[in-house]
């Protein structure tokens, strides 16, 4: 079966292993990169892979918070020095504001109103540009954290009023980039393909049923552990989850959101 370079080369930026292997993991799940990914966790021996970086684009991730709406949005182009041009932030936040004012957060829609602009845009700037995504949260405590030159966004709604540790935990979302809040938030079909793929591949050891059901249990709560914001070591205290840091600040996280350039996934 031929699979083609392209294919081979995204699965290789997602799992980090040989040109060679990522071949094989395709041809025997049939060019299915998803499949792929299970194949290579399986015989590989690799235990979590993100699957979130699965592009790479230039451009920024803008943002917009008053009162209780927050709004992230991210805005692409070919190259990090238009990124950084005044002509693309000044385009953002044009957006930003019709979104808010107007309580448009319809993308479909958003780029039809500012087709004309970003054509525009494109002339001057010698550039494809394209309005990619929004994701926008509302509440009464919202905070926010803005990283390395605007290409992670994160927004917290919490039910304390307290910017410093929303944004600390903001910033933990931004670095660890947790999947959910806790475990009771993760879809049940998440958890039971992980349990199958955890069980097919304890079952390659010669051990006892005991022994395999143990490292079964041990392997999803750790994956558990890695997916959820509360069941984290705190980025800023390793010594606690995060769990643990916000009950000493009777904290709660109600939502979260974040957008990272070149990515796929918007957190709801």
């Amino acid at each position: 079966m031929k699979i083609n370079i392209n294919k081979i080369k995204k699965l290789r930026n997602i799992t980090n292993i040989s040109i060679i292997e990522c071949k094989k993991a395709l041809i025997e799940t049939k060019g299915n990169i998803n499949q792929a990914i299970d194949y290579i966790r399986k015989y590989e021996k690799i235990e979590s892979i993100k699957k979130s970086n699965n592009q790479t684009k230039e451009g920024v991730i803008l943002n917009y918070l008053i009162k209780d709406f927050g709004i992230l949005l991210e805005i692409n182009c070919q190259t990090d020095f238009v990124a950084k041009s005044i002509q693309i932030i000044n385009f953002g936040n044009k957006i930003l504001k019709y979104i808010f004012t107007n309580n448009q957060t319809n993308i479909s829609i958003i780029r039809k109103i500012f087709n004309k602009d970003r054509i525009k845009l494109i002339g001057i700037l010698k550039e494809n540009i394209y309005i990619n995504r929004l994701s926008y949260i509302k509440g009464k405590f919202i905070g926010k954290y803005i990283h390395h030159n605007n290409r992670i966004g994160v927004m917290i709604k919490s039910n304390l009023d307290n910017n410093l540790l929303m944004k600390q935990i903001a910033m933990h979302i931004a670095m660890l980039k947790p999947d959910y809040i806790s475990k009771k938030d993760i879809p049940k079909n998440i958890i039971n393909h992980e349990y199958q793929l955890q069980k097919n591949i304890a079952l390659q050891h010669n051990k006892s049923k005991i022994i395999i059901k143990k490292i079964i249990e041990g392997r999803l709560q750790k994956f558990i552990n890695n997916i959820t914001l509360y069941n984290q070591k705190f980025l800023l205290d390793n010594n606690k989850t995060v769990l643990h840091f916000l009950n000493e600040n009777n904290m709660q996280i109600l939502k979260f959101i974040w957008l990272e350039l070149g990515t796929n996934i918007i957190k709801n």
